[in-house]
Parts: structure tokens; C-alpha cells; sequence
């Protein structure tokens, strides 16, 4: 399932090969070419992949989870494949888990199974983010930056003031070696990253000040959203201690409710209201 983050990350990255060399431990002494991932001999499309020399040593074959998938390795197993065909060259297959929710038994590096008497074995790279040093990827090339808020932090804080000091990095950086348009692109794919590693409604205070978010409108409608989701647990958590509990019918009309205006005006008027209905008879 393609997620959000997919898109803009992976054409960040196509457009950047070399930030990709070291942070994930590619061939370092030939150029390398983001290569056209429809493959034709498949229905399904891989991430994002590199081709190595000229003409092509080898190719690289990147792919980013975010969630569980038991069949991954099978699919890891068929990109791979797939490339060979194509290029006729060695191809190495690197899976990138996003976040820990991605991880499981099944995924150990190897597939194999035997049919017919005959064995097949496919060994693939996994690299967990969360266990990743954050160096390499935020003071290395910028489209590694937005990587950079998924990487491993700093046990001696929280994690959203660790992410506040990483984003406060990360604008600092953008603002000073990119133009506006493609800074925006980078804060707003580190913004939606965050987001696979904290609650919504955090998101707004970890991106509080940055100058480049506020030109995103990825920015703003997070913020709203985080607005809304409070402004409902404070109306049901007071509404509970003034009104009693609600039934089910009126908790889903509360959290129905969108407009972070009304939502405001509702906030107001729970303390003079006598009945849950009245509350949401608020205008």
C-alpha cells in the first residue's frame, strides 16, 4: 500500500544517488544513475533503484517499509530477479524499515524454500532506521534530512524534544544551502517521516517555529487536524466529569464534528451547559 512519504521520497532520493552511497553503504567508486523502476516484467513497481558504472557493474535495488508485510521477501526476490533480466548485471537488494511496526520474524535477510528437489536461496540487506547514527544522514547530503527524524536518538531526553532539536537542524540546513521550493519539498517529507514515529497531534510542537514548514501545506492541515483531536478529548474528558458519560450516539456526533472554530466556541460554552445536547446545539 503506497503511503503518503512514498512519492515525494523516493523522487528526492532518484534525483540524489550519491546521497544514498554512504548512509547505506552503496559502491562508492563509480557514478551512479537512478534507474526507471516500471519494470515491465512486472505488475508491481520496486522504490527506488540505482544502476553503478558505465556501462552498469551492478545494480542496487532500495525498497522502504513502513508496515508489516509478510511478503516482503518474496517480493524482495522478484525485483531482484527482475533487474537481472533487464540489466543482466549482479543486483543487490536492500530493504529499509521506516520504523520498528515494519519489523518481524519473517524478515532475517534469506529466503529459501526447496521444490522438486531443488533449492532456492535469496539473500537480501536489511537496515532499521531506528537503530541507524543520525550523523550520516543529517549532516550528509540534503535528501538524506528527512531520514535523518526516523533515525536513532538520544536516550537522555524525550524523543519529541530529541525531534525538536533534529527538525531545528534540519531548517537550519535548508534554509541556508537550498532554494525555498526545494527546501519546503525536503521539511515537508521529513514533517510526514515524523509522523510514522509519533502522534499527530505531537507533531505540531516538534515543528513549531521552523521556517521552512510554515510554507507547507502538509504543515497546516496537520496542525488542524492535531487541533481538532485535542479540542474532542477535552470536550469528552470535561464533558464527562460535568455532564456524566455520553452515549455512544453523542460521542460520535462530538467527534464528528471538524470545524476547529466550533470546536472552540463548544470549549467555552461546557461550562454553562446542563446536557450533552445542548453542548452540541453550540453553533
Amino acid at each position: 500500500m503506497p503511503y503518503p512519504f512514498d512519492a515525494t521520497l523516493k523522487e528526492i532520493l532518484a534525483l540524489r544517488p550519491q546521497d544514498c552511497v554512504v548512509a547505506f553503504g552503496l559502491p562508492r567508486d563509480v557514478p551512479a544513475h537512478a534507474l526507471n523502476v516500471d519494470l515491465s516484467t512486472i505488475s508491481a513497481a520496486t522504490d527506488l533503484a540505482f544502476g553503478f558504472g558505465s556501462p552498469f557493474q551492478e545494480v542496487v535495488d532500495l525498497n522502504f517499509q513502513s508496515g508489516p508485510d509478510p511478503s516482503v521477501p518474496a517480493r524482495l526476490h522478484l525485483y531482484n530477479a527482475a533487474f537481472h533480466l533487464r540489466f543482466r548485471v549482479p543486483v543487490r537488494s536492500v530493504l529499509i524499515l521506516l520504523r520498528r511496526k515494519a519489523d518481524g520474524g519473517q524478515l532475517t535477510g534469506r529466503l529459501a524454500y526447496t521444490c522438486g528437489g531443488k533449492r532456492v536461496e535469496f539473500e537480501y540487506d536489511i537496515i532499521r532506521m531506528w537503530q541507524q547514527p543520525i550523523g550520516p544522514f543529517l549532516h550528509g547530503g540534503l535528501g538524506l534530512l528527512p531520514l535523518a527524524t526516523l533515525c536513532c536518538m538520544t536516550d537522555d531526553k524525550p524523543l519529541a524534544e530529541a525531534l525538536r532539536e533534529v527538525v531545528r537542524e534540519i531548517d537550519k540546513r535548508l534554509i541556508h544551502e537550498c532554494e525555498q521550493p526545494q527546501a519546503v519539498r525536503l521539511m515537508t517529507a521529513a514533517f510526514v517521516l515524523t509522523g510514522l514515529r509519533v502522534k499527530k497531534e505531537d507533531l505540531a510542537s516538534i515543528y513549531q517555529g521552523v521556517r521552512v514548514m510554515h510554507e507547507s501545506t502538509a504543515y497546516d492541515m496537520a496542525v488542524e487536524e492535531g487541533l481538532i483531536k485535542a479540542s474532542h478529548r477535552f470536550l469528552l474528558r470535561q464533558g464527562r466529569k460535568l455532564l456524566g458519560p455520553p452515549e455512544l450516539s453523542i460521542e460520535s456526533a462530538l467527534t464528528s464534528i471538524q470545524d476547529v472554530e466550533r470546536l472552540e466556541r463548544m470549549g467555552e460554552a461546557i461550562l454553562t451547559v446542563k446536557s450533552w445536547e445542548e453542548l452540541l446545539s453550540t453553533p
